[in-house]
């Protein structure tokens, strides 16, 4: 429940986390200019972002100088910049496409989808670790037992989840084939702005609140992002309770220990 404590006013309520999934469909111009006013946005809030790029947005930012002072300027402003990755396995079954990365063997790809492969994890994870700074979370998209040799073991933090029950979480312990990490869940912006609002204040501090969008959804309609960011704001004025991913898990981690 959200309650004021202490003489300072403390809030006893969960950390909170956004995350933003940059989807490799939409590496392209008119995509970055969106996720430039998203940003913008949550700077505007105070909301520190965990903006996850997968390897095609990772090249196209790296071709452009301009776009790289960009990202300079928001990770100096508390944003975090992370991976995302659509493995192979999971997207037979779902709507969304595959990157074309994997460590699954070329051989055991289907034949309509081998112009797809564009290489291995290691050739993923060269485009990632290119952008400026260091990359500690990502999320995968390992929904797949065969797809979690795909997880890049010098990744220390992982995100899953879409419903709105995946928002709350602690950090709990995961091994992807034997490497090991930190995952916390999140679920998807695209909820009922009441029901997102009434799990927050009904969680506990102890908890990470954890939410994510994609760069699509923004362009499709930017209100749910702003209600939730002006909604995280009011309630936070000073954003005490806002935090990265791996800051979020990290301070947990700190604490538990």
């Amino acid at each position: 429940m959200a309650v004021l404590s202490g003489a300072q006013g403390e809030l006893a309520v969960p950390i909170s986390c956004f995350v933003v999934h940059c989807e490799p469909t939409d590496a392209n111009e008119v995509m970055f200019l969106e996720l430039i006013d998203l940003v913008a946005l949550a700077d505007e809030y105070e909301i520190p972002l965990t903006i996850d790029f997968t390897a095609q947005w990772a090249e196209m930012l790296l071709a452009d100088k301009e776009k790289i002072g960009l990202l300079e300027t928001w990770m100096a402003s508390g944003h975090e910049i992370a991976c995302h990755h659509h493995s192979y396995w999971a997207t037979l079954d779902r709507g969304a496409q595959w990157d074309g990365y994997t460590n699954t063997q070329f051989s055991e790809i289907m034949p309509s989808m081998q112009d797809l492969y564009r290489g291995t994890m290691d050739d993923y994870m060269a485009f990632l670790t290119a952008l400026p700074g260091e990359r500690t979370s990502a999320c995968m998209g390992l929904e797949d037992e065969k797809d979690l040799i795909d997880w890049p073991e010098e990744l220390p933090y992982s995100t899953s989840g879409h419903t709105l029950a995946d928002c709350v979480s602690v950090p709990f312990a995961v091994s992807y084939d034997g490497a090991e990490a930190w995952q916390i869940t999140h679920g998807l912006i695209l909820q009922e702005p009441g029901d997102l609002s009434g799990l927050y204040e009904s969680s506990f501090e102890e908890q990470v609140f954890t939410v994510v969008g994609h760069v699509y959804n923004f362009r499709d309609s930017s209100r749910p992002f702003e209600f939730w960011f002006r909604f995280l704001h009011a309630l936070d004025p000073t954003g005490v309770r806002r935090r990265t991913v791996t800051e979020a898990i990290e301070e947990w981690i700190a604490d538990a220990g």
